[in-house]
Parts: C-alpha cells; sequence; structure tokens
C-alpha cells in the first residue's frame, strides 16, 4: 500500500513538472513571437507574442506558487525539512 502511494505522489510530481515546462515554453514562445513582431514592425504580431508570453509567466510562477516552490524559495526554505545539524543545534539550545 505504501509504495502504491510513493508511485502516485511520483505521477503527481511529473504531472508538476510537464505543466511548468509547457507554461515555460509558452512564455518564451510568446517573448519570441513578440520580439519578431517588434523587428518587422507588426502591432499586432508584437501584442499577440506579449499576451501570450505574460499568460505563460503567469502560468509559470502561479504553478511555482501553488506548489510551493516559488513560495519556500521567497521565504528562505526548502522542502525537505531541517537537517541534522540543525536538529543538534535545537537539541544543545533546549539543554541550555
Amino acid at each position: 500500500m505504501e509504495r502504491r502511494s510513493w508511485k502516485f505522489f511520483e505521477h503527481i510530481e511529473s504531472l508538476i513538472v510537464i505543466v511548468l515546462m509547457l507554461s515555460l515554453t509558452l512564455a518564451i514562445g510568446g517573448a519570441v513571437v513578440a520580439l519578431i513582431g517588434a523587428m518587422f514592425g507588426l502591432s499586432s504580431v508584437k501584442n499577440i507574442g506579449g499576451s501570450i508570453a505574460g499568460l505563460g509567466a503567469v502560468g509559470f510562477f502561479g504553478w511555482m506558487f501553488v506548489t510551493g516552490d516559488l513560495a519556500g524559495a521567497l521565504l528562505g526554505r526548502s522542502r525537505q525539512g531541517p537537517s541534522v545539524e540543525n536538529n543538534k543545534n535545537t537539541k544543545v539550545e533546549n539543554d541550555a
């Protein structure tokens, strides 16, 4: 039973990575389209590319925030929890 739940979490993590990759690809692709539109003076192409890039960036950072990676990075926390060294330090502080 426990092995099955770990496999489920591995599938969820791979799904999150796929969504992040698609959003990042959308953001970069939209930026390239906007750049090409700006180089050739096509304002409609530039605007569409900018909108696509913005949507991809919002999706990318939104997913990172929802999954906790961005929030943890901004707050200086890791997903792995306290290390062994931190546990030793708290034990010494509690004894003192």
